[in-house]
């Protein structure tokens, strides 16, 4: 089946509506980037942003030149959506604070939290963020969806060339696992931690990652079936029928989803009337700090890697001594106790046994060593290229004050008309 074979009010609708949600895609990321105020937290948004143009372009490549688009593009639109997963987590967990505060403060508030689903509750214990390592159990969860994509790109590339079912079978089978594994596990942080997550809304930009892959993986397996089955397509070219109508389908989906992505992230809380004291990043240097990987190297280190060195009781030591005191139902606190924490002054305070001390010989003995943080004067060179901007003029109009001082004079003109 190739293009001559598509018919006209499949095959021009499916191309102008890919070209139409990339242009509404692209605006909101440049508007994004023109009002770069919150890096931390725009990254993360305009990564997200970024799965519509590349749905949207392997679709159309999908119907247009679909042996091309099979090898060469949908590996790197499967992998990027296993990305987005992690980076929808991520951002979670930064509107929440960081992690630091999710195990430390938040979680504290909570009980242990019971699976979802009652045969896995019976196997599993409840969960429990405050615990460090269910922490990193469920972020290992969401994060293994990710590692295990290039690994299933690379064997679908396999199959396809080597025409091998049993092995797409298995394939299929540990795709399968892994997704709801994923899911499953975001659900879990989603609904030990959804009233603090509620004042910022999630659950539209929750539909937003849902939905396009729940589109994308259920619209195949319906095609799929229809194809099987013999509605849908005939003779040797049943398997690229269904690719090229499942692509065509998505086409058409991905302009409700960018409009649906424009607003579940929207860049105009970010200008200077939302932010008047705030400066803001250059175009060139905003737009390398969101392709940049330096934070997804660290992370993955600190995850796949490092682990339960990182993630450890001692490391993530509770704030709110009281809290942990009080809490029923939970393992955490006797874990604690049992890997050297100690109380004292009623409880208020702690200390742990045997910790404190280095074996490392290179120690530093001075006591005003050098750190970077954000606070201190060296976050903020005096260096005329530095990649910011502060937009005085522009930010001052839209400050308290001015915006306290323009009501004055409304009400006074309105009292003397």
């Amino acid at each position: 089946m190739d293009n001559s074979s598509l018919h006209w009010w499949l095959y021009w609708p499916c191309v102008y509506s890919s070209v139409t949600a990339t242009i509404i895609s692209l605006y909101t990321i440049v508007r994004h980037l023109l009002n770069y105020r919150k890096p931390y937290e725009q990254r993360l948004s305009i990564r997200i942003l970024l799965l519509v143009p590349i749905f949207s372009v392997s679709c159309a490549s999908g119907i247009i030149k679909p042996e091309i688009a099979q090898f060469y593009v949908d590996p790197i639109r499967e992998f990027y959506e296993a990305f987005v997963i992690y980076t929808f987590f991520t951002f979670l967990t930064l509107l929440l604070g960081g992690e630091r505060n999710i195990i430390t403060v938040l979680s504290l508030n909570h009980t242990p939290t019971n699976h979802p689903i009652p045969v896995v509750g019976r196997i599993c214990k409840p969960i429990d963020l405050s615990d460090p390592f269910d922490f990193l159990f469920v972020k290992k969860g969401v994060l293994q969806y990710v590692w295990f994509k290039p690994f299933y790109c690379f064997g679908t590339l396999i199959y396809t060339a080597w025409n091998l079912p049993k092995f797409e079978i298995f394939l299929n089978v540990l795709y399968n696992i892994s997704v709801t594994w994923s899911l499953y596990s975001l659900a879990l942080f989603w609904k030990c931690l959804y009233p603090e997550l509620a004042p910022h809304k999630p659950w539209v930009k929750f539909l937003c990652v849902k939905l396009i892959i729940f589109a994308s993986y259920w619209q195949s397996i319906i095609i799929q079936g229809l194809v099987i089955t013999g509605k849908l397509g005939a003779g040797n070219q049943d398997r690229t029928s269904g690719y090229i109508y499942k692509n065509g389908l998505l086409c058409i989906e991905m302009v409700p989803f960018a409009i649906l992505h424009a607003i579940a992230f929207p860049w105009n809380k970010y200008t200077a009337i939302s932010i008047p004291y705030g400066a803001r990043m250059r175009f060139i240097y905003a737009l390398r700090d969101f392709l940049g990987c330096g934070d997804l190297i660290w992370d993955f280190k600190q995850t796949l890697f490092i682990g339960p060195l990182y993630y450890n009781y001692r490391n993530f030591d509770p704030e709110a001594m009281d809290l942990l005191n009080t809490r029923k139902q939970s393992s955490a606190t006797m874990e604690r106790l049992k890997h050297g924490l100690r109380f004292t002054n009623n409880g208020r305070n702690s200390y742990w046994v045997e910790y404190g001390s280095t074996q490392n010989k290179n120690v530093s003995n001075s006591l005003e060593e050098s750190w970077e943080d954000i606070a201190g004067q060296r976050a903020f060179p005096e260096d005329p290229n530095y990649p910011i901007i502060h937009d005085y003029t522009m930010g001052h109009r839209y400050s308290k004050t001015m915006n306290d001082l323009r009501r004055d004079l409304q009400s006074r003109s309105s009292m003397t008309c």
